[in-house]
């Protein structure tokens, strides 16, 4: 009986424990610095997710909002004239007229469609995932995601999204550090390829598209490589040509259409 149980113990102790079913907020960290890590506990840190977007959406929301509030509304006017490209005289006039009449709204426009083009975003990359994916999986005869539904997609794509949240956080430092208030509508994209290395003007065809990249995008798909590596089981080089083809796909068409 003695030999038994000693017998039961020890192979108890050779049985490898299963790893605990939790996470903590710091995997929020971790999607940017670690996402190895965070993809590796995806399912346990998936309600973290939540709090990821809400920190994303706040912190736009208050910097959009600040920044527009706090310009002189000459200024905001004459900024969005000059965004408004080449116009007529009376082009001018009417646009200026628009502008006035909106101008004291702008910040909460501006930070309201900011907020809901996250949501919309992250939207259209977890049904574009959760669709490459089931394409995946058929090809491999594989069931690597078949239980991952749309929340589950979404939340992946959350925790892609973070590099925005520090462009965004980069954008708010550049707001408390500057010397007035009056700052040109450039600056919210201030990361992009064309403030950051081409430097158009706003007449020029190439400008709405070079500010448009901004270059935390190719984080972006780094991020989203390593977790379709992981979650998908896929080949390194299938998971960054499914992470990058969104990017290549609307501003390849976008510059081709210049």
């Amino acid at each position: 009986m003695m030999n038994n149980a000693s017998i039961t113990n020890e192979n108890n102790s050779n049985i490898t424990p299963e790893p605990t079913n939790t996470a903590s907020p710091a995997v929020i960290l971790d999607a940017l610095v670690a996402p190895t890590s965070l993809f590796n506990q995806f399912t346990a840190a998936k309600k973290w997710s939540w709090l990821a977007l809400f920190l994303l959406m706040a912190v736009t929301f208050i910097s959009t909002m600040v920044f527009f509030d706090n310009m002189s509304l000459p200024w905001l006017i004459e900024q969005q004239l000059l965004e408004a490209g080449e116009l007529s005289a009376s082009e001018v006039e009417g646009t200026k007229a628009m502008i006035e009449q909106i101008a004291e709204y702008t910040g909460l426009i501006s930070a309201t469609f900011t907020v809901i083009s996250l949501l919309i975003m992250n939207a259209i990359f977890a049904g574009y995932y959760l669709l490459i994916t089931k394409i995946t999986d058929k090809k491999s005869s594989g069931k690597n995601t078949e239980k991952f539904v749309f929340s589950d997609w979404y939340s992946f794509s959350v925790w892609t999204q973070m590099p925005l949240l520090i462009n965004t956080l980069g954008f708010s430092l550049l707001l408390i550090t500057a010397a007035t208030n009056d700052l040109p509508l450039s600056l919210i994209n201030y990361a992009s390829l064309n403030q950051l290395v081409l430097g158009l003007t706003p007449n020029n065809s190439l400008y709405m598209w070079a500010e448009s990249f901004n270059l935390f995008y190719i984080w972006t798909i780094f991020i989203a490589s390593i977790g379709l590596k992981k979650c998908a089981n896929l080949s390194l080089s299938k998971a960054s040509l499914i992470a990058a083809l969104p990017y290549i796909i609307v501003f390849g068409f976008w510059f081709m259409a210049i």
